[in-house]
Parts: structure tokens; C-alpha cells; sequence
């Protein structure tokens, strides 16, 4: 297995980009946000891409949902450090019936707009996952990351935007699930703060304010619990870092780290025309 030791303080990849894919809101805050953080500390760009408007994600009407969601998402991705931010708003748990052209054409067109090098998403299988906008994002990330190279693939965006083909050059692909296979182990345990941050953030879904609200709860029942604190924020933090980081605990045990997230990685392809003409550098004779 690999492991990912934590950045330095320098930043290497200035100048370099990524692009984290969620299908909803609370995706990237619990599956990839150390690493995304890790990522800017290196001094990479990052931008962040949701597919579905969380219609069906939220204690309200769908209507209601959609505008506390992209609320909440603008402020995660404020709190987490993203440069801007996209929203595809395809109808939650219905992204099978979009097109797949086009949907894989929109996420093209924004790697070429930005330039990724990186690209983080879910995995692409659809094996024993339930929520399908997880694969089928995770499935039209893949296919972008390909044609985003290609120069014949939605050749219009070049005349309409003036970008170039640019291929993605690595992804890391999100571990969601247990059964999910992974190859790379990060070490994210300086910046699981910015995690934290991340987290809170998401109250309609992921519990961001569960913190908080179970302060009130034990309030009104005459009780208090020390790991809260006083204050709301306080709670919300205390309770994300308690509770919602136990996976990211869990991962790290045997590695000697304190928080870890996991992924597929798969890195650049591998450069024939630079082996040959190494090969000719050193083999070729005069003759």
C-alpha cells in the first residue's frame, strides 16, 4: 500500500490545479477534504464541481432544499479554500436521466477552462453502490478526464472558449465505501482542521450542526456535556471531531498518522515518445 506523507510548508505545484467532482453537498467535507486542503497547502488552485442541485437532500421542500444547499456548498467551499466554484444542478438522484454526452462535455469543458492536473472524484464502479449519482458522476468524470485531451472531442469548446485539449494528468478517486478497493493512504492530519471547517458547514445534510443541536437538547433535559463546550460552534466542531472524523481515524491506525483519508490514484500515463527517444539517446549509432 502507498502512503502520502503530509506536505511541507513550501509549495511545489504552484501554478498547478485540481478539481474535486462531488455528486452533493457534503461529498467532498467527509471523503477528500484533508487532501483538497493538503493540495492548496502545496500550492496548487483548486476548484470544486457539484453535479446535482440536492433537490431530495434536506429536511425541507425541494424547492427549499436546493437554496439551502447551494448556500451551504458556497460557504463550504469558501471555508475549505476553493478559488470558485461550479454547480451542474442535474436533479438529485436522477442523474441517470441525463444525457451522457452532454454531461461528460460540461465537465470537459470546465478541465479545459481551468486547466486540471488532478481531478478527484468518486470511483467509477457501480458495484454495491447504492446512490447512483455517486457512479454516475464518479463514471462521467472519467470520460471527461479523457476527452478533455483529445483535440476532435467537443472541438466547438475551442472556438466558443478558445481553450486547447488538455489532458488530466492524475486522479485520485474517493474511498465512499467499505468494500471499495484503494491504493493510496493520506496523511491529512495537518489539516484536519480545514476539515473541520468543511464539515460544519454542511447542516442540511452531513450533520455539520449536530453538535449544536444536541446542546440544546441536553439543555433542555438539564444536562450538560463537557466535550460541547459552551457555544454552538464550539459544539458543532467538538462533535464533528468526536464523531464525523472516526473513519478518518480509523484509516490511519497502523500508519502512525493521527487522521488519514483513502483513494484510488491513478498517476500520468506512461510516456512512450520520451522512452523512445531515451532509448535512442542512448543506443543510436552513427551509420
Amino acid at each position: 500500500m502507498q502512503e502520502a506523507a503530509s506536505g511541507s510548508t513550501a509549495q511545489p505545484q504552484g501554478g498547478k490545479v485540481f478539481v474535486a467532482v462531488q455528486a452533493h453537498l457534503s461529498d467532498v467535507p467527509y471523503l477528500a477534504a484533508g487532501l483538497c486542503a493538503k493540495l492548496m497547502a502545496e500550492g496548487y488552485t483548486g476548484y470544486l464541481i457539484r453535479t446535482t442541485n440536492d433537490e431530495t437532500n434536506g429536511p425541507q421542500s425541494n424547492a427549499q432544499n436546493v437554496l439551502t444547499c447551494e448556500t451551504e456548498n458556497t460557504a463550504m467551499a469558501k471555508a475549505l479554500g476553493f478559488r470558485d466554484h461550479f454547480d451542474l444542478s442535474y436533479c438529485a438522484h436522477r442523474l441517470n436521466e441525463c444525457s451522457p454526452v452532454e454531461f461528460r462535455g460540461r465537465l470537459a469543458f470546465l478541465f479545459r477552462m481551468v486547466k486540471a492536473d488532478i481531478v478527484l472524484s468518486f470511483n467509477p464502479s457501480s458495484e454495491g453502490v447504492a446512490d447512483s449519482d455517486e457512479w454516475i458522476t464518479g463514471r462521467a468524470v472519467e470520460e471527461a478526464c479523457f476527452v478533455a485531451g483529445r483535440p476532435n472531442d467537443f472541438h466547438e469548446q475551442f472556438e466558443v472558449g478558445g481553450f486547447a485539449p488538455h489532458p488530466v494528468r492524475e486522479r485520485y478517486w474517493y474511498h465512499a465505501h467499505p468494500h471499495q478497493a484503494f491504493n493510496q493512504t493520506v496523511d491529512i492530519s495537518k489539516y484536519v482542521g480545514k476539515k473541520l471547517d468543511a464539515l460544519v458547514e454542511c447542516r442540511s445534510q452531513g450533520d455539520g450542526n449536530a453538535g449544536s443541536l444536541l446542546r440544546t437538547r441536553l439543555a433542555a433535559e438539564g444536562k450538560h456535556l463537557p466535550l460541547l463546550g459552551n457555544d454552538d460552534r464550539t459544539a458543532d466542531r467538538a462533535y464533528a471531531r468526536q464523531f464525523l472524523l472516526e473513519d478518518s481515524r480509523a484509516h490511519a491506525k497502523g500508519h502512525g498518522f493521527e487522521y488519514a483519508e483513502r483513494f484510488i490514484y491513478q498517476g500520468p500515463p506512461e510516456d512512450r515518445k520520451a522512452k523512445v527517444e531515451a532509448y535512442i539517446q542512448k543506443n543510436a549509432v552513427r551509420g
